[in-house]
């Protein structure tokens, strides 16, 4: 009876510590996938700056360099978050799911060491779109 009541324990203990990982899995793909969201829509509205821009042919050569290097360096930025999102989401989950015993373990600690990457190319990807937004404003219009 007491091995009985002893192993009825270790199984709960396991359930509620995966219930409790799988609920640390849900808030990283949520996380991932809203920052995927703002990345993309960043990329976007950089992209549409650079097409629909127009110029104004005395402006310094150098004033527009740096509009196309901070474009193109938050357009990279932005999409490299949306990537690394999504690859780290998918295989995460999947990981979790149909992986062997201690799987979700693995896959929760291997989402979390990705973390710091997918913010940093999010931040990235916003400090070049925000250096893009700052040259428009500081430009008279044409």
């Amino acid at each position: 009876m007491l091995a009985a009541d002893r192993s009825l324990l270790e199984i709960n203990l396991k359930q509620s510590a995966i219930k409790l990982r799988e609920k640390e899995l849900n808030l990283y793909t949520d996380n991932f996938s809203a920052m995927a969201t703002q990345a993309a829509v960043l990329a976007g509205f950089t992209t549409t700056c650079l097409i629909e821009l127009n110029i104004p042919p005395d402006t310094h050569y150098l004033a527009k360099s740096c509009l196309h290097i901070a474009a193109i360096f938050s357009i990279c930025s932005n999409i490299a978050c949306v990537s690394l999102s999504t690859i780290t989401n998918i295989w995460g989950s999947g990981k979790a799911l149909r992986g062997k015993d201690g799987s979700m373990d693995e896959a929760v600690e291997g989402i979390n060491s990705e973390r710091e990457l997918i913010f940093r190319t999010f931040a990235f990807g916003l400090c070049g779109n925000l250096c893009t937004v700052l040259w428009l404003r500081s430009v008279p219009a044409a």
